[in-house]
């Protein structure tokens, strides 16, 4: 099989992961294809082009009751000094989405079919569709790059390693709409435009070179360290760099000035709605330059980037061989992407939105494609190094659709919220058990059959004279939480000194309208108290582990007692400031022993 045959394979797959296993473009409210941050860069399209209305955008009123594409309703904020909104995003993305944009306007304003609103089907399917075609553009662009430096079979297989073997898979063919993958795709226009300006100086290359720079700072600031591929990209020496650019300096200025009429764009939005050339849309988030969390940024459990993309791990090994085998284009390479990872892993809230890995460094893996390439390479130097490096990718593609399922699907990935001992208890699994998700709240689950089981409180809430009482479906009382009533307890619970290793807490739950805000979820909590001090606390939520409203759930809690004096136990539920009802009955806590 030839590197052209592999990327018609992957659009393949590409295609089946975005249109028939998790079609985004047809799915409602923030799992549409047009939600969350992919809702704000799209915001300036339907703004201008459908309400002429890029200040007030009081539109948005009638378009969250209707699609709520993000209930964080963050798309733009209230700028102070001008009492306009102004888009939290860079327009860059919008700039890139207008053509799609336009042709789902035009059909559904001429077939009458679906609201010409900005977020009906067209224009969903438009966005869906438009980043997967340029998802694809980006592979060709890609092959096209590595062949000049690597033979066919090494460049088919870094391209089915990068393509379904890394979580770009996801956001290439699912969550397309993110700006990763476009970002991919202007780095690879970079690349093939400054390569043919250090061969050519053509007036093609220059404007390659113009607005693909333009395009990548105008969607994403932080993409202006990419001029170190324009500047060192095959360079030899500083001297005869320095000779070439001053020789071509017309083409090189107008190169300058493409890119730098693109970037004029946002400072023109920026003018028009607020008043202002510059405005910081982010408010209090920022950079912790001298503070970087490199570790929790490549090996976290939440959002790692090599902890869920472990072929960039081994990737790394291979810039050894770019320096030795291909040292011209080694520097630009390597110090734009250990850049990218600083500026990324600076920014103070790395973690926040999720993602399904470290998803902002999608965009520099043209070049991470070098180090990979050269470490295939190498393998297949031996008949044993070829079957190896195979079985590596193809358990790298096995572990991200994994991922991709369980995002997805599966639902034992939790973007923004994975804890160790959850991840490593769920990672691989084939049928996970859903009572670990207990283990995104606390650290401590028993495992095995309880011995000595001793109860020690109970309460089936028959004589409770609270307000909140109410009747529970199968017959008698039960407590609830609501709007009104945000907390039960705290109850003290008699835990004595002979009261074994753990302590177990039961009891029947009943929601009645699901709370989809998990940081608004109940609080089932536990603490420990030395006079005053609470010198322990554990809680679980209890909405993760009920799957059916309506439907009485029994559930349990175990906590371990401190080896340390402790003098009082609490034991208390907090409704996390929702306003849906939950309703619990038959609470009884026990003593028990692990073995």
């Amino acid at each position: 099989m030839k590197s052209s045959t592999s990327i018609i394979l992957i659009a393949i797959v590409w295609f089946f992961l975005g249109f028939s296993y998790y079609p985004k473009w047809e799915k409602p409210w923030s799992e549409a294809a047009i939600s969350w941050d992919v809702s704000g860069y799209y915001h300036y399209l339907p703004a201008i082009f459908i309400y002429h209305d890029i200040r007030q955008q009081i539109w948005m009123n009638e378009i969250n009751q209707k699609y709520l594409p993000s209930p964080a309703q963050d798309q733009a904020f209230g700028h102070q000094n001008s009492g306009n909104k102004v888009n939290k995003y860079a327009i860059g993305q919008a700039v890139l989405f207008s053509p799609f944009f336009l042709v789902a306007h035009g059909y559904a304003k001429l077939t009458g079919s679906y609201p010409a609103d900005g977020y009906s089907l067209p224009y969903q399917f438009a966005i869906w569709f438009g980043s997967l075609l340029f998802s694809i553009l980006g592979l060709v662009l890609l092959r096209r790059i590595l062949l000049r430096y690597f033979d066919d079979e090494v460049v088919k297989l870094t391209l089915f390693g990068l393509a379904i073997g890394t979580h770009w898979m996801e956001y290439a063919s699912i969550t397309n709409g993110m700006n990763h993958t476009w970002l991919f795709t202007l780095l690879c226009v970079l690349i093939l435009s400054t390569m043919r300006f250090y061969k050519t100086a053509d007036w093609t290359s220059v404007v390659g070179i113009g607005a693909s720079l333009g395009l990548a700072v105008l969607t994403r600031p932080t993409e202006i360290v990419w001029v170190l591929i324009p500047l060192l990209w095959g360079v030899t020496t500083v001297k005869d760099r320095k000779t070439y650019i001053l020789s071509h300096w017309r083409k090189a200025a107008v190169a300058i000035i493409i890119s730098g009429g693109i970037i004029f764009i946002q400072l023109a939005y920026w003018k028009y709605a607020a008043g202002e050339w510059i405005v910081y849309s982010y408010g209090d988030q920022g950079f912790n330059w001298l503070h970087p969390k490199i570790w929790r940024g490549l090996m976290g459990v939440n959002i790692g980037w090599w902890i869920y993309t472990p072929l960039m791990l081994l990737a790394m090994l291979g810039w050894y061989g770019v320096y030795k085998k291909h040292n011209t284009i080694f520097w630009p390479a390597f110090l734009t992407t250990m850049l990218a990872i600083y500026i990324t892993l600076s920014w103070a809230h790395f973690e926040g939105g999720g993602g399904l890995g470290q998803r902002n460094l999608i965009q520099i893996y043209p070049l991470m494609a070098f180090p990979l390439a050269a470490l295939i390479g190498w393998f297949y130097q031996t008949r044993v190094g070829r079957w190896s490096i195979i079985v590596i990718i193809a358990f790298n593609i096995y572990y991200t659709g994994w991922w991709i399922n369980q995002a997805h699907k599966g639902g034992f990935f939790q973007a923004g919220q994975m804890t160790t001992p959850y991840f490593y208890n769920v990672v691989l699994r084939s049928n996970p058990d859903p009572d670990l998700f207990k283990l995104l709240d606390t650290k401590e689950y028993f495992q095995g059959a309880p011995q000595d089981l001793r109860p020690i409180y109970q309460i089936d809430f028959e004589q409770d004279t609270l307000f909140c009482s109410t009747d529970w479906p199968a017959g008698g009382k039960a407590t609830c939480l609501n709007a009104e009533v945000q907390s039960f307890g705290p109850v003290n619970l008699p835990v004595s000194a002979d009261c074994a290793q753990w302590i177990r807490l039961e009891a029947d739950f009943l929601i009645r309208t699901h709370e989809w805000d998990v940081w608004k979820y109940a609080q089932w909590i536990v603490q420990f108290y030395q006079g005053d001090q609470a010198i322990k606390t554990n809680l679980i939520r209890v909405q993760r582990l009920i799957p059916v409203d309506q439907v009485a759930t029994h559930l349990y809690f175990d906590v371990k007692v401190p080896s340390g004096p402790y003098d009082r136990c609490t034991m208390s539920i907090w409704n996390g400031g929702s306003t849906q009802s939950l309703l619990m009955d038959n609470l009884k806590v026990s003593c028990f022993k692990d073995r």
